[in-house]
């Protein structure tokens, strides 16, 4: 028997008596979804393929509180593609097994980014290719993140690691032309290769028992600063805030999202008024008392698609503070710009903004409430998403 076959056979009967085991796991990690929408008595369908990931398709909305923005992000993303008429194939961004499985068929469309999408649109270069961006300008990442690094680096003599830039966009994908460019942060760095790039707000989560009406002592809330991040606390500007809250008793830094990882490296100082709460789940009533403690939420991230951590904290009336043409330019009157980095710049900043009438920063806080739930919904996430597509699918057309 040949021993391909064999190989086969072998692997075929191990599964067999094994898979029960991983029942759970087979549910949670589906590399590969074919054939949502698939009409059989429709020959001419046309098929799109979104390079993503499929957790979607593997949650179970009923039971969980989902912690992300992404997966019901893509569920609205695959809805709108599937009233467009497409039978789509969804499978993981990296996953370059996904493209052997899929390479035999012909794509209308292809939606997404990372090193699978790369690879799926050089395999059909006459399907319509629109790029995804979650992030900022490849480039752009990579320059900013390096400059925090070696940032760090000057004020520890300590080296990090590169964590952020280049896990899902890589230099390579750049040297090729894709149909249409949708990003979630600045378009201004890809206006030399695309004439009309289309900027896009994501979504933010919210608590269902958040209450704007509830009255904040702003004297003191106006005191307490939220970093609401993930892992790659430098790229996010923590090490920064560290630096400036472990040398100041009058203000007072809420931390969540810290990774382990991220802890280990930055080694936070136990004081009063730096206070580490590890993950939080917006959901929870602990959530709720943070940002019921705080009047602001800082992110001096280097680069961000304007990131939902921020939409998140909006959405609870926390007023904004990041880096200006870092992703989020377009909040305008609704976030407060930081112009630098540096930790002397963002001490006295942090004391002005401290020292901010309270009335005014109350007024301020309502307005980016309203305007959060206004724009960071789901709900508009799905419209604007159809519209953008609408447009793209019309102008090929033409």
């Amino acid at each position: 028997m040949h021993l391909k076959n064999i190989k086969l056979r072998l692997k075929t009967m191990i599964w067999r008596n094994i898979k029960d085991i991983f029942y759970a796991e087979r549910i949670m990690d589906t590399p590969i979804i074919q054939n949502i929408n698939y009409t059989a008595a429709d020959t001419t369908q046309k098929k799109a393929a979104i390079s993503y990931i499929t957790a979607s398709y593997l949650e179970d909305w009923d039971k969980i509180n989902i912690g992300r923005t992404q997966p019901k992000e893509i569920s609205s993303i695959i809805k709108v593609i599937s009233d467009l008429g497409y039978a789509i194939d969804i499978f993981g961004c990296n996953d370059l097994r996904a493209v052997e499985v899929l390479q035999h068929k012909k794509y209308d469309l292809i939606f997404g980014f990372g090193e699978a999408f790369y690879e799926l649109t050089n395999k059909n270069p006459n399907a319509l290719s629109v790029w995804y961006f979650t992030e900022h300008h490849p480039n752009f990442v990579y320059r900013e993140e390096r400059k925090r690094l070696d940032y760090f680096k000057e004020r520890k003599n300590k080296e990090a690691r590169v964590v952020r830039s280049g896990n899902f966009y890589k230099p390579h994908h750049l040297e090729k032309t894709y149909s249409n460019v949708i990003t979630m942060s600045e378009i201004e760095p890809f206006l030399k290769e695309y004439s009309n790039p289309i900027s896009f707000f994501p979504t933010g989560l919210k608590n269902p028992d958040f209450d704007i009406t509830l009255q904040k002592n702003i004297d003191i809330t106006k005191k307490n600063f939220l970093w609401f991040g993930s892992f790659g606390a430098i790229h996010k500007g923590l090490d920064i805030l560290l630096d400036i809250f472990a040398n100041r008793d009058d203000i007072t830094l809420h931390i969540g999202g810290l990774s382990e990882e991220d802890r280990l490296l930055l080694n936070p100082k136990e004081r009063d008024n730096i206070i580490d709460y590890g993950h939080i789940n917006v959901m929870s009533k602990e959530f709720l008392d943070i940002v019921n403690k705080c009047s602001f939420t800082i992110l001096p991230s280097s680069s961000e698609g304007c990131s939902t951590s921020i939409t998140t904290c909006m959405r609870h009336g926390l007023i904004p503070i990041v880096n200006k043409d870092s992703g989020f330019n377009r909040l305008l009157k609704n976030a407060i710009f930081l112009e630098d980095y540096k930790v002397d710049y963002i001490n006295d900043k942090l004391t002005e903004y401290s020292n901010y009438n309270s009335g005014e920063l109350d007024i301020l806080s309502k307005n980016i409430y309203e305007f959060a739930n206004n724009t960071f919904t789901i709900k508009v996430f799905e419209s604007k998403f159809k519209e953008i597509m609408q447009i793209i699918i019309n102008k090929q057309d033409d």
